[in-house]
């Protein structure tokens, strides 16, 4: 079968894409981004088959015990044909995305079940819950789940603010930089999004969000999306579809690429035809770092690359080479300069 023809279990039991998730080199980067580009109908399936693989690796997914995740796992064991040689578990790649499904739900009815007998007392004795908010400083990415189970990546320089427990007709939350959210349907209650006196209304989908600078961005991977402003006035989306608020207020729809706009929650740090100060933005937002540069380029520079989880050394060096200029890492602070200021 060809992989046009995968659907997510397929990817899943396939080891060339297992490979290119846990072990990401060269080969398999250049083979899977020229398929993606080639393919893009394809890469909500892709996503959903990484976080499969990667779900246990994200921050603040899993609220179990030691011992809970333990009798857990031992359970799955046992009611599998999973086996355990005596030095290292291996684990068959043809049942490993039942495992997965099988622990993402368990998780989530654990946490759900903890979430609700945790707040319990919180409830009856008061009517409006406590609000928990996520802050990411620039160089840090976090994965979590909120109380209805709707998965969020939250990029690096951004806040979601959100209440412990949803206890309205509505799942409301507010946020502040750039998100992936991954909504759970919920027909009752929608899930909608606060970003200053605009919002975004869901049911059930998956989308990313950026919201600064007065500048609103809202790219519909699926499902189906609203926007209302603060007149009231609203504008609906399709998947495939990126709306954009700019800074006068002014509403467009545009298509948009999946991989440039969505990647970075999958490690993908990508340049499209950036100038040096949108670079060096990006950089210092991605790493977590400062620049500061006296490097002399034309009106007309640009660069283009995609590079995927590497370090900020490896970036800057594909980058100097492309654009020959010098570069000095000390610690948080990167200065770049010509090269005949050496």
């Amino acid at each position: 079968m060809k992989y046009d023809q995968f659907d997510v279990e397929d990817f899943l039991n396939d080891e060339f894409f297992i490979q290119w998730v846990k072990q990401p080199g060269d080969e398999t980067d250049h083979f899977w981004l020229k398929w993606i580009g080639e393919h893009p109908e394809k890469l909500h399936l892709i996503q959903k088959a990484r976080e499969i693989i990667l779900f246990i690796d994200y921050k603040d997914k899993s609220v179990l015990s030691d011992k809970d995740y333990m009798d857990l796992y031992e359970n799955i064991v046992e009611k599998s044909d999973i086996t355990i040689p005596d030095q290292k578990v291996k684990f068959p790649w043809k049942n490993w995305h039942k495992v997965a499904a099988i622990l993402i739900v368990v998780f989530s009815s654990v946490y759900c079940l903890r979430h609700f007998l945790s707040n319990d007392k919180m409830i009856s004795s008061s009517d409006v819950p406590e609000m928990i908010t996520k802050c990411n400083p620039s160089g840090q990415k976090t994965g979590f789940r909120l109380p209805d189970g709707t998965v969020v990546y939250l990029n690096a320089s951004s806040k979601l603010t959100y209440p412990s427990v949803f206890i309205e007709d509505e799942r409301r939350v507010s946020m502040k930089g750039e998100a992936y959210f991954d909504v759970a349907e919920d027909k009752e209650r929608p899930f909608i999004i606060e970003t200053g006196d605009d919002i975004i209304k869901v049911l059930g989908t998956s989308f990313n969000l950026v919201h600064s600078n007065n500048e609103l961005k809202v790219a519909l991977v699926k499902g189906s999306v609203a926007y209302e402003d603060a007149e009231g006035n609203t504008v609906r989306i399709k998947p495939n579809q990126m709306l954009v608020k700019d800074k006068n207020g002014k509403v467009s729809k545009t298509p948009f690429d999946m991989l440039e706009v969505t990647g970075w929650k999958d490690k993908y740090l990508i340049f499209k035809d950036d100038g040096f100060v949108e670079l060096s933005s990006k950089l210092e937002k991605w790493f977590g770092v400062k620049i500061v540069s006296d490097l002399k380029v034309d009106s007309t520079w640009s660069y283009s690359g995609v590079y995927h989880d590497k370090s900020l050394e490896y970036v800057l060096e594909g980058i100097s080479i492309a654009s020959d200029f010098d570069f000095k890492i000390n610690q948080k602070k990167i200065t770049i300069t010509n090269p005949n200021n050496k």
